[in-house]
């Protein structure tokens, strides 16, 4: 597959001025980052795997042009696919390279002042700590505070390039999902029916991806669990849940089948969830609170009238969550979660249940859009057949 949607280079200088603005509110003369998606965002290096032989280092100073810092090795790299054009190396493994980022912070003029990090809620910042604390004793006297608001609030609202790549993940996923049970049989295991969804996004040339699935009796109360040799048989429902990226945003949502038939218990009980899912996304709107839509969907999953032997998102905590470079970022879809939703937002809602005879949860990913929402999750939501032998 070519031509898949990506971020144009004219937006990551956008993205570092609405940065600018948020780090003057803050009275932050730069942000160091470590290793992962932020520095992904401000960078456009695609997502460095996380390591601690070769950890990667970007500055964002309030004023000044930001540096990226890396391992000798990747420096080639970072050069080429990065939008930094100041890109230094460092050649010791292991360590934090000091002297180079002590350097690039008193350049930048921002020695003894206050440095954003990665230090807050669903951040990390990659190094040991150890190496942390080499690195607080060479920058004794700069203040480094935490950023986690400032990235999310920037994050959590996506443009219309993101959404560009996080509709294609979806529409990927939704063919992915076709094949593999117009391809599947009894008899075969849960592993070889998701290595047809994994051959499909091999050949969309996807990025990153993700599966579970759970199927049979005794086997619905896990719904995180990944592919196992276990046959699948006549009567049993095969429940997956998975995502891929394009560009380095995912889509994220699940759909089911039935080996054969399906019983009227299982088409009741899908029907159900679905259609408090439905309710919830046509709740979806700016102004209303993430925690509302959630005791919505935990109001609703309470009345259930069938037998449920674990209400899956009552222990996860939550009915759903943002998408986008992370696979499940802010804001949760919790009763705990009270951020307002805005235009340009990407959640996903997912309340579900398990019983003796199957797993129901049939998420959906959510655009806010001014006028209320976009479901790109478009995968049908009643259950699949999976052929008999």
């Amino acid at each position: 597959m070519t031509n898949l949607p990506g971020i144009p280079a004219a937006e990551y200088p956008q993205r570092l001025e609405r940065l600018r603005g948020l780090m003057h509110e803050k009275g932050l003369a730069a942000l160091l980052l470590g290793t992962g998606v932020n520095l992904t965002y401000f960078s456009g290096y695609p997502s460095p795997s996380k390591s601690g032989s070769r950890p990667f280092f970007l500055i964002l100073p309030l004023k000044g042009e930001p540096v990226l810092i890396v391992q000798t090795g990747r420096r080639e790299e970072a050069v080429r696919l990065s939008q930094i054009k100041d890109v230094r190396d460092y050649a010791e493994l292991s360590r934090v390279p000091l002297s180079l980022i002590v350097e690039a912070l008193r350049e930048r003029g921002a020695s003894g002042k206050a440095v954003g990090m990665e230090l807050g809620i669903e951040q990390s910042f990659d190094v040991p700590y150890l190496e942390f604390c080499r690195l607080q004793d060479a920058l004794r006297g700069t203040n480094l505070v935490d950023a986690s608001d400032i990235l999310w609030r920037l994050r959590i609202v996506k443009s219309e390039d993101e959404i560009a790549c996080i509709r294609h993940a979806c529409k990927i996923l939704t063919d992915a999902y076709a094949t593999a049970f117009a391809r599947a049989r009894e008899g075969m295991t849960e592993r070889q029916i998701a290595n047809i969804i994994l051959a499909h996004f091999d050949q969309a040339e996807v990025g990153d991806r993700f599966l579970v699935v759970t199927s049979g009796k005794d086997n619905y109360d896990l719904p995180s669990k990944p592919p196992e040799s276990r046959p699948v048989r006549a009567g049993d429902m095969a429940w997956f849940d998975a995502g891929c990226t394009v560009s380095g945003y995912w889509s994220d949502f699940s759909r089911a089948g039935v080996v054969g038939e399906p019983s009227p218990q299982q088409v009741a009980a899908q029907e159900a969830i679905h259609q408090i899912t439905w309710e919830a996304v046509c709740r979806v709107r700016p102004g209303i609170t993430a925690s509302s839509i959630a005791r919505f969907c935990n109001e609703k999953v309470s009345r259930l009238k069938f037998p449920i032997t674990q209400e899956i998102s009552g222990r996860a905590s939550r009915c759903g969550h943002g998408v986008g470079l992370n696979l499940t970022e802010f804001p949760h879809i919790s009763e705990a979660d009270h951020t307002v939703l805005e235009p340009g937002m990407v959640i996903t809602l997912e309340p579900g249940v398990a019983t003796e005879y199957g797993t129901f949860h049939v998420e959906e990913n959510v655009l806010v859009t001014r006028e209320g929402y976009e479901v790109l999750s478009q995968a049908p939501r009643v259950l699949s057949r999976i052929a008999l032998s």
